[in-house]
């Protein structure tokens, strides 16, 4: 297990270190995310005062359209808890923690609109600092979300490593181009040309088949493609793996 989880994060590094565009950086946290149980995905810039405005601050949203939007418009952006919290906090945070401290009515009406409209009655929350000043927050929630401490660490460490990277690209921005496969990710799917199971790749490669899905399911999205079967043709259109 433990060595599964070091090649999900020395990959999810990689990918990140790849990217040649923020929205693709993000997109590397929130794959991993999805493994352990979270739907949404927020990141938002900050300054160490209160945000005003959701929407205005967005670096990176996956919540349904319109949400940010609807909660700036309804006044609950200055009372977010989930937030405000992280100009007093270095460490990740849970909503759950959140609750258990004294808020104020704003502040719980903001907590119970963010539960009813997403269905999320857990998350964790990454304040991402420099040495003098709140760089940003990565929010993500869930249903049944994965808490455990070595997901919330996890989740830690690629946040981090995704600001520096955004921060890198901000500065010398890349020209665009099509991001390219891991090693595994190549591996995975070649074997799942040849017509092998996830349980089946597993086993070749001396991985989980959950790990086999969680590559292939990497690959699709940079290939930009629905499917497995679309992965595949893809893949090998562009010679990333044999035909």
């Amino acid at each position: 297990m433990m060595s599964e989880l070091r090649t999900t994060i020395v990959e999810t590094v990689e990918e990140i270190g790849r990217a040649s565009a923020p929205d693709a950086v993000w997109k590397a946290i929130k794959t991993y995310a999805e493994t352990q149980g979270f739907q949404y995905m927020l990141v938002v810039k900050s300054k160490n005062s209160p945000i005003e405005s959701v929407s205005g601050s967005i670096l990176y949203n996956d919540m349904p359209e319109g949400f940010a939007e609807s909660f700036d418009k309804l006044g609950f952006s200055k009372h977010n808890p989930l937030i405000s919290h992280a100009l007093k906090e270095a460490r990740p945070y849970s909503a759950a923690e959140v609750w258990a401290l004294p808020l104020t009515v704003h502040q719980r009406r903001a907590l119970v609109q963010i539960n009813l409209s997403l269905n999320v009655l857990d998350g964790v929350m990454i304040p991402i600092r420099s040495t003098t000043a709140l760089e940003g927050i990565v929010l993500l929630g869930g249903a049944t979300p994965e808490m455990a401490p070595i997901v919330r660490s996890t989740l830690h460490l690629l946040a981090c490593c995704a600001f520096e990277q955004v921060i890198h690209l901000v500065a010398n921005p890349r020209r665009p181009g099509v991001g390219l496969l891991s090693p595994r990710e190549v591996e995975c799917l070649s074997w799942a040309a040849a017509g092998k199971t996830d349980a089946e790749i597993g086993r070749i490669l001396t991985i989980s088949p959950r790990t086999t899905r969680f590559h292939i399911e990497n690959a699709k999205k940079k290939l930009g493609v629905a499917t497995r079967v679309q992965a595949v043709a893809e893949a090998m259109k562009r010679k990333a793996i044999a035909a």
